[in-house]
């Protein structure tokens, strides 16, 4: 079986990559001209590359989809992702022009299934557990283009007689990750030294080992009764606050907490306080759960914490990918 991974040279289309390769899967490393592959390099992925432009004319990406003839499209990739980049035309055009020409692509090429990786952000903040029938209220630019992108997919999908599910991951830490992260950054403020001025720390996430996000896509994709139309988030539903998370890193590296200054800066404004993972549905639609005990995940996180010197997360030229 052939899967095509979109967003292939980044941190979650990576990890996607090297667990469907696990899993017996032919992969389809799609990416733009001049992508990088040092993620797929560094964990042993062996992969077919297709070159796939999200901001290409639909034509170029049905003609790309055809040529590369996959069974399976996990669509990862994504303008936005890191908060420097907030253009808002190349953001509409990627997240969702792009993600319209490629779901319209798998349609017309007989794709047989399709996984569109949305985002948490797609929802707004919310004092409990949030589950997947509330409704959208993103904040952000990436939250709004990809919200945007979600409902479009699923409705032309349905228009198209194509099986398409989606997820939405809640906050992925794990080897690889851009260096901008919070959990990359702790980490080498902690092994370093380095003194780091944060806030309180109060913030309550719900934070997943990329790993284990990962093997929920490939669980989604093999489901014998593959459920299209549905949206599952992937999260533990389990809530920390940055300070824990913080903690967590600094154990992982043995020393260097007390270089994590909490409090020294004010929350922003706009600042969201609580994002947590209702999981039920991932648990009985896929039989999942986030299985990596944080400290081990941290541990996995600072064995990879030094990317290649000139790979594209320390040039800082690198937008379109999840």
């Amino acid at each position: 079986m052939r899967v095509l991974i979109t967003g292939s040279a980044g941190f979650l289309g990576a990890h996607v990559a090297d667990r469907f390769a696990r899993g017996g899967w032919t992969v389809l490393a799609a990416g733009r001209e001049g992508s990088d592959s040092w993620r797929l390099a560094r964990l042993g992925v062996a992969a077919e590359p297709v070159r796939l432009d999200l901001t290409a004319s639909g034509e170029e990406i049905a003609a790309a989809v055809a040529g590369a003839r996959p069974d399976l499209i996990v669509h990862c990739a994504a303008y936005g992702v890191d908060y420097r980049f907030q253009d808002v035309a190349a953001s509409a055009r990627t997240n969702l022009e792009g993600t319209l020409h490629l779901v319209r692509a798998a349609a017309q090429g007989g794709v047989k299934r399709f996984v569109h990786v949305g985002t948490c952000y797609e929802y707004g903040p919310s004092d409990r557990p949030i589950a997947e029938d509330a409704p959208p209220a993103p904040r952000s630019l990436y939250g709004i283009t990809k919200a945007a992108a979600t409902l479009a997919a699923l409705g032309t999908a349905a228009s198209h007689g194509l099986a398409l599910a989606v997820v939405r991951p809640f906050g992925m830490y794990g080897p690889l990750e851009n260096d901008t992260k919070f959990v990359p950054m702790i980490l080498r403020a902690c092994r370093d030294g380095r003194r780091t001025e944060l806030t309180a720390g109060g913030q309550l996430r719900d934070y997943v080992y990329v790993g284990d996000v990962a093997g929920a896509c490939l669980r989604l994709a093999e489901l014998p009764d593959f459920p299209a139309g549905e949206i599952v988030n992937l999260g533990s539903g389990a809530p920390i606050t940055i300070r824990a998370l913080g903690d967590a890193a600094a154990r992982a590296v043995g020393h260097g907490g007390d270089a994590l200054v909490w409090g020294a800066l004010p929350y922003r404004p706009d600042e969201v306080m609580s994002i947590v993972a209702d999981a039920g549905k991932a648990a009985a639609l896929l039989g999942w759960r986030a299985s990596t005990p944080l400290d081990e995940g941290m541990r996995q996180t600072l064995a990879f914490l030094d990317p290649p010197e000139n790979s594209p997360e320390n040039l800082g030229d690198s937008p379109c990918a999840t």
